[in-house]
Order: structure tokens, then sequence, then C-alpha cells
């Protein structure tokens, strides 16, 4: 798994490590959250996130599946071939970190534009 690897650095095992591994990657906290509501085809996902592009996508949601966060069904509708995701039981678990992630953000953001612009520039 890519973030089980990624779990045994400086010498020492850390699971945070892993949890951030999981998340690392410009685009997989996006990922998980556009996948905690609902399952979504390959296409949905990147009009969801038209920024990213399709390669990189693809590499995003085969590391998550690797890591046991997403999982793939491959749908076949006559000569067309769609791949669902959706989260697994571990997926659906980080989901919750990654909703407290983001209301502390909120919170630290906030936080941050309450301070004098110089505190905030020189940040």
């Amino acid at each position: 798994m890519h973030a089980a690897r990624m779990s045994v650095r400086h010498g020492e095992y850390c699971p945070l490590d892993c949890t951030l591994g999981i998340l690392s990657g410009k685009w997989k906290s996006i990922i998980v959250c556009r996948l905690m509501h609902e399952p979504l085809h390959f296409g949905e996902i990147h009009r969801s996130i038209p920024s990213c592009p399709k390669r990189t996508l693809a590499m995003q949601l085969a590391e998550l599946e690797e890591d046991g966060i997403v999982a793939r069904q491959v749908e076949h509708e006559g000569a067309v071939i769609r791949t669902r995701h959706s989260l697994t039981e571990s997926g659906a678990s980080l989901a919750t970190i990654v909703r407290q992630m983001d209301e502390w953000g909120m919170e630290y953001l906030s936080r941050l534009s309450t301070l004098p612009d110089k505190t905030v520039q020189a940040a």
C-alpha cells in the first residue's frame, strides 16, 4: 500500500504520517470530499474538479484505491464501460477526519482574518 510505505519515516513508525500520506497529493482530499456524499463516475469527479488533469485524477484515484480508501466498480452499459468510485469503510472513516480538518481550517482562517494586515502578510 502506498501510504503504509510512508508510515515509517525518520527511522520510526508513525501512524500520523500514514494518515497524512493517504491525503498527500494535490487533489486527494478534494476527491475524498467529492465522494463523501455519493459514489461518482470518473467524468463526474473530473467535472467537479475541472482544474485537475484527467491523468492526475486517474493516478490519485488509483493511489486511493491501493490504500483501500476508494473502491472502483466497472459498469458495462452495452459497448460503454464506465467506472464508478465510492468510499470504502476506511474511506468513510477518513471522511470524518477530513470534515474535522476542514472545520479546523475554517476556524484557523477566520482567526487569521481578524489579525492586523501586516501579521497576515508576514505569514
